[in-house]
Order: structure tokens, then sequence, then C-alpha cells
């Protein structure tokens, strides 16, 4: 039966008591931002579907006006006391964590008496395997059937069969005779336990979660080369681009419908038609993926192109938030409780923040005296007092944010508490990279990079040439902690992205025993999502004596004419820049204007701009001088090493984009975004060449923070030609 909220208060109640069996499943759907748009309640014979009302009917009422029962949905308060707060009978929902969070989120609904039956059965959530068990396996259901409503197009397309299918399998896995023993005793969600300020935190959490999930997408055009291998029925494949590479499908099925990962293979011969194929990748090694495909592929023929069908599974960051935020809804652990955790989540108590002041401690780094506010951020950094043990250093561009983070750890390292575990964590590998380098710099190299074998092996291995022997990838992690001692060489500093903190094999090599997470600091932190932070403060909350975030939220470094545009026109004309460089010519703007965009499946590339930036790279190596090229689109960087490569130039570690925000520049995509955009020209340290359209930046560009920088060096531009002559 499926009926609105608002007609529950006239919904009979001999129909409703139906549903106070002992066993009551529950289900709901999402559109997708997330919001919940139906509810679902089962027993073995029954199923009730309510829709809840759109936005409009929730929306909170104006400044000023009187809230009365006409302006709040009227079924609520039968939909709370009769079924969500009723105590006569358990409710279990497959991912009950998600619907609980949902549920208050967008109605401030909560309820009681709920379990989640993917912690009772235990085993990855995300498996089908685990679904199968907790209906009782096969025979009992077919496989194909359950991943079709629960993972593929069933459940893609909704509707109000799919949503009462969902509930009542999830009131026949709450009668499961193998699993009676676990449910009377499993840990029950209460969410009107939980304090309101730890469930909106926990929603917000969730909520962001589900539109990041969301925004993966469902069909990638992975770069390949044309040719391959097949061995005992495999296609050895070879990759192109790391951004579009294939993952592993972990799946033990290949269903078409299932909506599990697949790939669709294009091939032919020459001069033949193209012919498709559907497979699985069950490998990937470096640049080389194994595909199992459905069908043979001749020798003779050419991969004309792959696509992966099905969003990327959750990464273990993500698996291990959402086990945390179960965790916490279950109350079986005490995360918001934690000190360190409390002083990032609750408001501050008057006195308990302080800000630094210029130090009278002098602070050296490799013979080099640090100024007053750098001394006194790592005067901060190393502080034991209780107020210091969570501490913001906010730098803007230039102000050497990884000398501090370098002068803190040689001075942690001369303290004489010498158990003391120092993290250093940033959100991307090449940020950890550059602190390492730093350190090296300064003379500093008793430290371990820890990287995955995914980011390292036959993809950017070239990045780490000046700390190879620093580095620890993932594949040698050893099983036995004597092992990891002896690749540890009693290192008590260790750099890691973030994410690396949940590989599944971290702690089980026993690195972060060895080296305990006593003092992280976490680099471009204004970077990181703050959900992103919930399984370091879950896992190793109770043991960081001191966590520093480093970041600004703005961004760079540059010479006195770019960084007095930047201050006027990002900083309200605060940030000051001092810099040798005071010359107009330290930015010029090049008129590439026959250049077009081409589609590389989720990102662009301009062939154009590609070779008036080999033009310029040439002229710099001939010149013997340092550069670095910077591009918004991963498609366009990669194309850039080919190209730069072909051309005999140093391509290895000269190459990256700002991020890979997709859009195209003739709706100005990128460049709309004024973070980014005041990321990618902040960077420089002595000039900026900026390869572009003239008439774009004049045009549908002009309101752009580049454009504006192209309007306020209108004097700056050189032609496309001149360039390619080395006259700029």
């Amino acid at each position: 039966m499926e009926i609105d909220e608002a007609d529950l208060v006239d919904f009979p109640l001999d129909a409703l008591s139906a549903l106070s069996d002992d066993v009551v499943g529950v289900a709901c759907t999402q559109g997708v931002k997330g919001r919940l748009t139906h509810l679902a309640f089962a027993t073995p014979t029954h199923v009730l579907c309510i829709r809840m009302p759109g936005p409009a009917a929730t929306s909170k009422p104006k400044k000023g006006k009187q809230t009365n029962t006409q302006q709040r949905p009227i079924g609520r308060d039968v939909l709370r006391r009769m079924l969500l707060h009723s105590t006569e009978h358990r409710k279990f929902a497959l991912d009950m964590h998600t619907l609980a969070l949902a549920l208050y989120y967008d109605y401030q609904l909560t309820l009681v008496e709920a379990v989640d039956l993917k912690s009772v059965q235990g085993g990855d959530r995300r498996a089908l395997d685990t679904l199968m068990n907790l209906l009782g396996g096969e025979p009992k259901v077919y496989k194909s059937s359950v991943a079709d409503h629960f993972k593929g197009r069933a459940f893609a397309a909704g509707g109000t069969d799919n949503l009462a299918m969902r509930a009542w399998a999830a009131c026949q896995a709450g009668s499961m005779p193998h699993l009676i023993a676990k449910l009377k005793s499993a840990a029950l969600i209460n969410t009107t336990l939980v304090p309101v300020p730890h469930l909106q935190w926990l929603a917000k959490f969730a909520r962001v979660a589900w539109r990041l999930y969301m925004l993966k997408p469902t069909r990638v055009k992975n770069d390949v080369v044309g040719d391959f291998e097949q061995k005992e029925g495999q296609l050895h494949v070879g990759q192109a681009r790391f951004k579009t590479r294939m993952r592993v499908d972990h799946s033990l099925v290949l269903v078409l419908m299932s909506g599990l990962q697949i790939v669709q293979i294009e091939y032919g011969a020459k001069n033949s038609p193209v012919k498709t194929v559907m497979g699985r990748t069950f490998d990937v090694n470096g640049k080389t993926a194994k595909i199992k495909a459905n069908r043979y592929i001749a020798p003779t023929a050419r991969i004309v192109s792959i696509v992966t069908i099905g969003r990327d599974d959750l990464t273990p960051a993500e698996k291990e938030r959402e086990s945390i935020m179960l965790e916490v809804l279950r109350r079986t652990l005490r995360f918001f409780e934690q000190d360190l955790v409390r002083k990032i989540f609750e408001r501050p108590a008057r006195g308990s923040v302080r800000r630094a002041r210029a130090s009278s401690r002098p602070v050296d780094l490799n013979g080099r005296r640090l100024n007053d506010s750098q001394a006194a951020a790592v005067n901060r950094i190393i502080s034991e007092n209780p107020i210091d043990q969570v501490c913001l250093v906010h730098g803007p561009p230039g102000t050497g944010k990884t000398t501090v983070i370098a002068a803190s750890v040689l001075e942690l390292m001369n303290l004489p508490n010498k158990d003391r575990g120092i993290w250093l964590i940033a959100q991307s590998n090449v940020a950890v990279k550059n602190i390492a380098e730093k350190l090296a710099d300064v003379g500093f190299i008793d430290f371990k990079v820890l990287v995955s074998k995914d980011f390292h092996l036959e993809w950017h291995e070239h990045l780490y040439e000046m700390i190879e022997r620093n580095v620890i990838r993932s594949d040698d992690f050893d099983s036995d902690i004597v092992g990891n001692e002896r690749l540890l060489l009693g290192s008590k500093v260790m750099l890691c992205t973030l994410s690396m903190l949940s590989h599944p094999r971290l702690a089980s090599a026993g690195f972060t025993r060895m080296v305990p997470l006593k003092t992280v600091i976490v680099d471009e932190a204004s970077q990181i999502e703050l959900s992103d932070y919930v399984p370091l403060l879950g896992r190793y909350g109770g043991t960081i004596k001191k966590l520093v975030f480093i970041g600004d939220d703005k961004q760079h470094r540059m010479p006195t004419p770019i960084g007095r545009f930047i201050s006027q026109r990002v900083y309200g004309g605060r940030l000051k820049t001092i810099h040798p460089v005071t010359t107009r010519k330290s930015c010029i703007m090049v008129d590439v204007n026959h250049g077009e965009e081409a589609k590389s499946n989720n990102s662009w590339t301009n062939e154009a701009e590609a070779h008036a930036v080999v033009a310029i790279a040439r002229k710099f190596h001939s010149e013997g001088k340092s550069y670095r090229v910077i591009t918004p689109y991963d498609a366009q960087r990669n194309f850039l090493e080919r190209v730069l490569e072909n051309a005999n130039l140093p391509w290895e570690n000269k190459c990256f984009n700002v991020d890979s925000f997709q859009g195209k520049t003739e709706a100005i995509g990128f460049l709309s975004n004024l973070r980014r955009t005041n990321v990618m020209l902040s960077r420089c340290k002595q000039g900026m060449i900026i390869c572009t359209s003239r008439a774009f930046m004049e045009g549908k560009a002009k309101s752009s923070l580049v454009g504006k920088l192209a309007k306020e060096w209108a004097d700056g531009w050189v032609s496309w030609r001149d360039v390619l002559q080395g006259e700029f």
C-alpha cells in the first residue's frame, strides 16, 4: 500500500496494526542529491510505502513568520509515534545508518529499536555475498535477482515495487534462523539518545558522502593502447592515463544487469567492422590491466576503445568513515567524547583559543634564521601545553609553510621524548613528495614515505627520484613486523596521504605501533573535506597528542606585480608581497588563437596550446632554467608529457594539473572556480606564461580571475607565432 505522509493521520489503525509484529523491515529511497523521498515498512504479509513531502513542504518558515500546524506535515506525529518510535517491534534495515541519518537530515526525525543487518552479518558491507548470506544464500534466492534489486538496474530505476521488495527482504533477513542469536545481541540504533550536535554532524557527513559517491561517473572511457596480448583467455591491455585507469572488480559474478563494474571492449581488424564484447577487470599491475572477456578476440585485431561501466567502489578510507559513523550510532564507539575530537567539533570555551604572537625564541633551519611569524608557528607546533593540542597555521602565499613544517620536524626530533612518532600528512601524493624533498634539502633524511603501489608502480616512479631510498611502497608492507622494522630502519618520521592511513595493511603491518601517531601535521589542510578526517580521528584520536593544520584556503608565492593583483582580487588588498622580481614581464600572455578543445573522456585537451608549451619549454631548457607546467585538465597533462617526450625534452616531474574539475572552456568551467584558479595563478616563484585564447579571455571568460588578469596585462600579450620563434 502506498500513501502520502500527510494521509497517515486518517490511516485506519486496524490496517496499521499489521505492522506491530516483532520484526519489521524498513527501506528508503533517496534522490540523486540524497534527499529521502520514500519510506517503506514491511511485515511478512504487508508493506506500507510512504511518500515523504518535497523540500517546499519541509522548508523552515521565513524569519518573522509563525509556525503552526498547517505549515507542518500533519501525518508526521503518526509516523513518529506509531512507527519510528514504536517499541512494540524491532526495525531491520540493510543499511540502517544511511536511513537513520537521512531521516534526520531531511526531516529531523529520529527512530528507536533499529538494527543494521549488515553489521550483524559481518564482512564487506558492499559485497554481494553479504547480501546473499543475509537472505539465506543459494538456492533460496537467485544471485542475479539480488544483484539487480539491491545494486543493479531495478535499484537504479527506483519505484515503489523495488522499495517494497527491499523492505520485505529486510523483514525476511530479520527472521532468518541462522541469524537469530546474533540479532538478539545486536547493538541497537536509537538516534533519540545521540546528542543533537553529534547527530547533526553525522547526518551532514552522510549526505556529503552520498553526493560525492553519486558524482562518481557511471561510464569512464579508459585510455588504452591499441595492441594487446592474449594469454590463457585473458586480455593483457596497456593503459595510457592514470586518471582513467581500470580498477579491479572483486565481485564473484558477472551479470550485466547487476550494476557491478564491467568493461565494454570495442575492437576490430583493419578495414573490418568494429565489434563489441563485455568483460571484467580482475587484475591491474602498473599500466597493465588483465581482462576476462566473454568472447574470444582474434590476435590480429586492435582495441578501439574500452569503457568501464559502473561506479568505482568505495575507497578504504570511505569504507572506514562509514564504519565509524555506524559504530557511533550503535554507541559502540565513543567518537565525539574524545578530547581531541571535542576540541575540533565543539564550540571552544572562552579563553581556550589563543593566537600566536611574535616569538622571542629564535628558530634556525639549515643555517638560516626563520622570521618572527615562522618562529612563532614552529614554537606553537612543538608546544606541549594542552591548550595547543590542536593548532592552526594559516600561511598566505610565500610565507614559508613547508619551511615551518621542516623546522618543526627538526625541533621535535631534538626534544628528549624520542618515542614520539611524527606523521606528516597531506591530501595528495605530490604534496607529500614536496614535503619530503624539503626535508632532504635541509639535510634531514631520516624519514620514510609510504605510497600506494597503484600510484607509484609504472605511473609516478619518476616523481620520487630524489627521495627513492626513503620510499616504502604498499606492496612491500611485510606481514612480519620484523621485516617492516628493517624497512623503517628506526625512522620516527613518516609521510603519507590521509587516505593511506586507512590502507587495510598499514595497521596489520605494525607501522602505527612502531611509529605511533603522537604528532600529526596536516599540510594543505584546507583542501580536505572535514568528514575525511573521521578515519584519522576514529582510529588514532585517542593517541594523538598534537594535531596541526597548515594551509591557506586561497593560496601561494609570486612576484610582486602578480602578488599585487592577487591581493587586490582575492585577499581584499591585505596580502603584502616582498619579492625580488618587480617587473611586469613576470607575466606573459600567449594568444593561441587557433587552439581547439578536444574531449577526452571527462576531460579536455588542446593540441595547439600544448605545442606552444613545447616551444617555451625548449627555450627554457636550452637556457638551463627551471620550470613547471600547470594545466587545469588531467588529459592535457598527459598529452603535454607525451609531446615533451616526443620533442626529446624533460617530461618527468614537469607537468601537473590543478585538479580534474570537469567543464569545457567554452563554458569557462574550471575558470569559474575562484579557489582553483587562484591556486594555479599563485604558484610561480619567478614568473609565469599563460597560453590561452585572447578572444576567449576578453569574451566569455572576462569575469573570471584569469580573465581579469588578462585585462590587467593587456600590454603583455604575444602571439603564438612569436613563441614558436622563441621571441618572448
